[in-house]
């Protein structure tokens, strides 16, 4: 004991003079993160949008009533392959924290061995057994391993924000590319309709022209609008089977393009409440992400600054050689062996502080990263609050148009009947009222899709299984 105990004062010495002179007073990542969000300078209300104040709906089954539909995310959710690949960023994650909890525990190892001598002219093999168990640990004197730790375990708190980012896009897609799929069905339904108008226009035409009422010109026009409703038909059938393509993608269903949806757009609350702008800093994963990526990125600073000081590891085995297989473990023949070893770099060119301005920098760039995400955040959620107002207000609108337009194809229609006006009137009248019912069914659908982008921006589902 005596011969050992100055170097462990020696030891004692070199740890406890370098960790005085280390102790700097930084700004925790926390204050860091506060100061970036103050200078946001956010408003305690959205400035879209104020009657959408109250608490933000849990799950998507909150604002969405329809049953089919729901099914639809949760069946998207089970089987996206692109989720499933978010899903192992996850475990990937998981695995780097219990790799970096191991390093402070100690390091075991044991091993065996056998070799056998002897010269050429007797060929007496002299046998030779070995065995031995070794153990070794270093000391986290400095806060590397736990400051790794740390950095470990906010990455995988940003990977599970990731992977909750992805379900949710996933959900809106769903919902979205459903009320597509459903529009798509008007759309057809709508060409249909004015297609079987202009044949029945066409009809009429070349009644009146057997009967001298109406010349060639009237008769080829006619034809002609025929054919292009023919030819808007079969654009929207073909955009129907690419929408119904897109949604089976997104269920992880071959896209075959056979998949049925209702008839009716999915029933979606009319005010989807967004809380506060401070709410979104707790809600949306991409801002959860981001700040689990300064923190990250400050405690893996910590770590490499470690590297500064001296590092201390203990080692110690047991080990044995015989000449006898049975005398491997016997006592008289086992060797204990302790160690000590205390190491510092003398000089490294400079590679250390490179490490460490490099380290620092990363945790500056994760900060803008961060504060560039809430600003995005708020712009994402100010923007769909004053697309939902924007459509509303629209509603009224586009709808007395649409009825107008009906009602004077109608009174068009008659008077050509009568004789009253030319059928360029009347196909003239009706594009009108076509391009007034298209516009009608466009507005309902993304008065649908507003809403499930706004739920998204804010956030989403918060229930998110990983």
């Amino acid at each position: 004991m005596n011969k050992t105990t100055p170097a462990l004062a020696l030891v004692l010495l070199a740890t406890v003079v370098p960790a005085c002179s280390s102790t700097a007073v930084r700004p925790s990542p926390q204050a860091l993160i506060t100061q970036e969000q103050a200078a946001l300078d956010a408003p305690d209300a959205w400035a879209f949008g104020p009657e959408t104040d109250g608490e933000v709906a849990a799950t998507w089954a909150g604002i969405i009533h329809d049953d089919t539909l729901l099914a639809l995310m949760r069946e998207a959710l089970a089987a996206n392959p692109s989720l499933r690949a978010s899903a192992e960023s996850v475990r990937r994650s998981e695995a780097f924290l219990r790799q970096s909890r191991s390093g402070l525990l100690p390091s075991v190892s044991a091993g065996a061995g056998a070799s056998g001598s002897s010269d050429f002219e007797d060929f007496d093999l002299a046998e030779r057994y070995n065995a031995s168990l070794e153990a070794s640990w270093e000391a986290d004197l400095w806060g590397a391993i736990r400051s790794d730790i740390l950095a470990s375990e906010f990455d995988l708190q940003s990977a599970r924000a990731v992977y909750r980012a992805s379900r949710e896009s996933i959900a809106a897609s769903v919902a979205r590319a459903y009320a597509v799929a459903i529009d798509a069905g008007h759309q057809v339904d709508l060409s249909r309709a004015t297609f079987a108008a202009q044949v029945e226009t066409l009809r009429i035409v070349n009644v009146r022209y057997d009967l001298g009422a109406a010349d060639r010109r009237e008769q080829v026009l006619a034809e002609s609008d025929v054919a292009s409703a023919r030819d808007s038909l079969e654009l929207a059938l073909a955009s129907q089977r690419s929408a119904i393509r897109g949604l089976e993608v997104l269920l992880g269903r071959y896209p075959a393009g056979t998949m049925t949806v209702p008839d009716a757009l999915p029933q979606i609350d009319d005010i989807v409440f967004a809380g506060r702008p401070a709410d979104l800093l707790r809600r949306r994963p991409d801002i959860l992400s981001a700040e689990a990526d300064v923190r990250s990125a400050f405690a893996s600073t910590e770590a490499v600054r470690s590297g500064r000081w001296p590092s201390l590891s203990l080692s110690g085995g047991v080990s044995s050689a015989t000449d006898s297989l049975g005398d491997v473990l016997d006592p008289a023949a086992l060797a204990l062996s302790l160690g000590i070893r205390l190491a510092d770099t003398l000089f490294d060119g400079g590679l250390t502080d490179a490490r460490i301005d490099a380290a620092e920098a990363s945790g500056r760039i994760a900060l803008a990263n961060y504060g560039a995400s809430v600003l995005d955040s708020y712009a994402d959620v100010e923007g769909r609050l004053d697309d939902v107002a924007t459509l509303r207000n629209r509603a009224g609108f586009v709808e007395t148009a649409a009825e107008n337009a009906r009602e004077t194809l109608q009174l068009a229609e008659i008077q050509y009947k009568e004789g009253a006006i030319d059928l360029l009137d009347v196909l003239t009248f009706r594009q009108r009222s076509f391009q007034a019912d298209r516009t009608l069914l466009a507005l309902r659908r993304a008065e649908t899709e507003s809403r499930i982008t706004l739920y998204l921006a804010l956030g989403g589902a918060l229930d998110a299984q990983e």
